[in-house]
């Protein structure tokens, strides 16, 4: 049965094919499955799941006759999947025009504005000239700069806009000269930025601390770099890393993870390791970091020590690069008073790195390394002979499965003193508990979770889903080809220009 619908959406008509299409088989009920299938006429590039709303929002774009080459034009689609219903859908410019859903938001980017659309009707609900890199939900207020014009340097402006109106609240400099690196909670009206060290805002009136220091670098190993170029944000930098265009050769992100304890901050930079008083910014310790050592670095807060551990490497251009030395050192969160020092001799990046309860572990490109967490002593460390071209990725804690006797079993789980290393030629390296090797897996031949519902677990292996009970039976095999997900009880199939959808409840014995 074919059904196609003409949806009369914003400003243009959508078609879409609805069908009834078999996708696999029901050991249960000894019978083919069916699904829902959604065609459409451009492809899918990308999709957003809302799973406490149950809807459903698709990004497609078209493609030329010989489907080598994407086109600019495109279209964006709301589904409702409870009721199987589209509720809009709105035509993309993809040259200038970028989308960015979060839980109650659905934001549009121009090169000169921002728009809130209706979730509902995907109206605009309002417009504002700030492109909006952080909502604070609590409040539904964002944070962001103008948009940058062309032939001008990006302004420092940042501005508080309530998302519900587009008003904007208030104004304050914020300097950015190396990016955006975080933005943590310090209370429920405050939160730290971290940008040239961390600024201190105030949600409803912009007010707030500020402490400076540097996180990046024009000047390596002496010579001078090139002159910042700035390109503008755009939407989409939420979150994480806030890149916005500095000149090819700057290096940034000299700087780690801010650590919230005790109404202290704790933070390192190209020039120190602070310790800020989170409710003044006032500096109440800090020491001096080599500019020939220092890097990217994390730090950790354990049984009342700080330890700052040096990654040995930096952002350039929006990729990793070597710089400074890895080390661990400890200190006395309270005076700043430096313990243990441990560098390591390994050659590349840290990758990885765990806190244990008496040790803590660090990855590099190919080595493992166990240190004593009391004396920074190298407990062990194993340097395993690699292929060429092949080098670790990261630690895997991720479940995947194997097949057994008819049954599925977690890897992880049958393993619980394992360590697990991925590698970049999609290799699984075992190690034991006393970081001796025990064997080597290709993750191809491990079935991966795509999600659960109740008592069901959904795995994916070479193109088939696997679809378990809570014996760890398999109830129903499915074909895909694309990408899976599972939102309540429905399973959906993304692959090229269609969207399958699965009842799970229909797999149950009735």
């Amino acid at each position: 049965m074919l059904i196609l619908l003409v949806f009369q959406g914003i400003a243009q008509s959508s078609k879409i094919q609805v069908n009834q299409v078999p996708i696999g088989y029901s050991f249960v009920q000894n019978d083919s499955i069916n699904a829902v299938e959604y065609q459409f006429d451009k492809m899918i590039i990308d999709y957003y799941l809302d799973t406490p709303r149950n809807t459903f929002t698709l990004k497609l774009r078209e493609v030329n006759k010989k489907r080598t080459k994407f086109l600019i034009s495109g279209e964006i689609l709301f589904f409702d999947l409870s009721e199987a219903r589209l509720k809009w859908s709105k035509l993309i410019n993809y040259a200038t025009t970028e989308f960015q859903q979060f839980p109650d938001y659905l934001l549009e980017s121009s090169l000169t504005h921002s728009y809130s659309l209706n979730l509902e009707s995907g109206e605009i609900k309002w417009e504002a000239k700030t492109d909006i890199y952080h909502i604070h939900k609590p409040t539904n207020i964002g944070i962001g700069y103008p948009f940058l014009k062309p032939g001008q340097k990006p302004s420092n402006v940042l501005k508080g806009i309530d998302i519900n109106t587009g008003e904007e609240l208030w104004k304050r400099i914020i300097h950015r000269d190396y990016g955006w690196n975080d933005v943590i909670t310090l209370n429920d009206s405050t939160v730290g930025i971290v940008a040239s060290g961390i600024q201190a805002v105030n949600i409803h009136d912009g007010s707030g601390w500020a402490y400076y220091t540097t996180t990046g670098t024009e000047k390596i190993d002496g010579k001078s770099t090139a002159a910042m170029n700035a390109v503008g944000l755009g939407l989409g930098l939420l979150t994480g890393f806030y890149y916005y265009g500095v000149g090819i050769n700057v290096v940034t992100d000299i700087v780690s993870n801010a650590i919230y304890s005790d109404n202290r901050l704790y933070l390192t930079s190209y020039e120190k390791i602070s310790c800020i008083d989170a409710l003044t910014g006032k500096v109440i310790w800090s020491n001096p970091l080599s500019d020939n050592l220092v890097s990217s670095g994390y730090l950790y807060m354990d049984n009342g020590l700080l330890y700052q551990l040096n990654l040995d490497r930096a952002q350039n251009n929006g990729r990793l690069i070597k710089m400074g030395v890895p080390y661990l050192v400890v200190y006395d969160p309270n005076t700043g008073k430096q313990g243990f020092y441990t560098p390591f001799t390994f050659d590349g990046f840290v990758l990885d790195h765990q806190m244990n309860e008496t040790s803590i572990d660090i990855l590099s490109n190919q080595d493992f390394v166990r240190l004593d967490k009391k004396s920074g002593q190298i407990i062990k460390e194993l340097n395993l002979t690699l292929e060429k071209g092949e080098e670790y990725v990261s630690r895997w804690n991720f479940p995947v499965f194997f097949k057994e006797n008819e049954k599925f079993y977690n890897l992880l789980e049958e393993n619980p003193q394992a360590h697990f290393i991925s590698t970049l030629k999609n290799q699984l390296i075992m190690i034991n508990e006393n970081l001796e090797y025990e064997g080597k897996f290709s993750l191809f031949d491990f079935y991966k979770v795509v999600g659960k519902y109740e008592d069901l677990l959904i795995l994916q292996k070479d193109g088939l889903i696997s679809i378990i009970n809570h014996n760890q039976i398999e109830i129903a095999s499915i074909k895909n080809k694309g990408v899976a997900i599972v939102s309540q009880n429905f399973l959906l199939i993304i692959q090229d220009e269609s969207v399958k959808k699965l009842d799970l409840d229909l797999l149950r014995l009735k």
